[in-house]
């Protein structure tokens, strides 16, 4: 998930609704009608996950799987690529609030200072870690950082970044940085980034070239070299945002649709089946087909 990926609601429902601030960050409420696999998802910011209900593992491309279970917390670090499951019991639903970081914010003066103090140690940190206990303070920060990222004119972006810093120094707490993989230079980054927050529209393959500055036919050959292609990696960020949508918003199916790009819902369910393995109206636990 990206900031640029997302637009900020008009709504007042912050359970229902992703919510962000450019340069500060994303807020979200997910929840699933039924435990689900979710392979492949590309998380770009570093993220903070507090589980409240159910079972949820992340396994990371290179790494070993962890999991956290109600009250527990899991932290991502961001530009990897992960597998999630989570996890119910039979006529349950799945629960768990996220933050999102902007990138800016691990530059802040007074906690790449405190960073600097941790990287001494010389330790590798893994991609996911799992935060085994919250305590008071960070619970009570995390939920401050997520009404700050809702639209609120009252509340200057100044307001919004420090409580969301004070987040990431109560994690430092508990001796947990926020971290970033080194960026990839890949043109299949690039191409996500180029679309990213622009999925509705048409990205012919000569229009994408014409962005990055090469031709077409270097593009297709860059893409293949590395596995990919235009429409596989377009239709997977559409897929993965009308996800995001379904877990952490009330939207209905075809708006979501509209919203990637999908005049068809009909359409726009066979490609969401594709990707994931299920229908998009199982991730609310309608069974009904699509």
């Amino acid at each position: 998930m990206k900031l640029s990926t997302i637009h900020a609601p008009d709504g007042s429902a912050l359970a229902r609704e992703l919510h962000l601030r450019p340069g500060v960050g994303v807020a979200a409420h997910v929840l699933q009608g039924r435990g689900l696999r979710i392979l492949r998802m590309r998380v770009d910011l570093p993220a903070l996950i507090l589980v409240d209900r159910g079972i949820k593992t992340v396994k990371p491309a290179r790494g070993t799987s962890v999991r956290a279970q109600p009250r527990q917390a899991l932290v991502l670090s961001g530009n990897q690529t992960v597998d999630f499951t989570n996890l119910v019991n039979e006529g349950a639903q799945y629960e768990a609030r996220w933050l999102l970081f902007d990138t800016e914010l691990l530059e802040d003066a007074h906690y790449a200072a405190r960073i600097a103090q941790l990287d001494r140690t010389g330790s590798q940190v893994p991609p996911v870690r799992q935060l085994s206990k919250v305590s008071p303070g960070l619970a009570d920060a995390f939920e401050r950082a997520r009404q700050a990222l809702a639209p609120d004119p009252a509340l200057p972006d100044a307001v919004a970044r420090q409580r969301v810093l004070e987040v990431m120094h109560w994690l430092l707490e508990d001796g947990l940085a926020l971290r970033c993989a080194p960026v990839d230079a890949s043109v299949s980054i690039s191409v996500r980034a180029l679309i990213a927050g622009r999925l509705d529209q048409d990205w012919a393959a000569a229009r994408v070239a014409d962005a990055l500055a090469m031709s077409e036919a270097t593009l297709r050959r860059r893409l293949a070299a590395e596995g990919a292609s235009m429409t596989a990696l377009i239709v997977d960020a559409r897929m993965a945002t009308a996800l995001t949508l379904l877990q952490a918003t009330t939207q209905p199916v075809s708006e979501i649709a509209r919203a990637v790009g999908y005049d068809s819902p009909s359409r726009f369910a066979v490609r969401f089946r594709e990707r994931f393995g299920f229908a998009p109206t199982s991730v609310r636990g309608h069974e009904r087909a699509d």
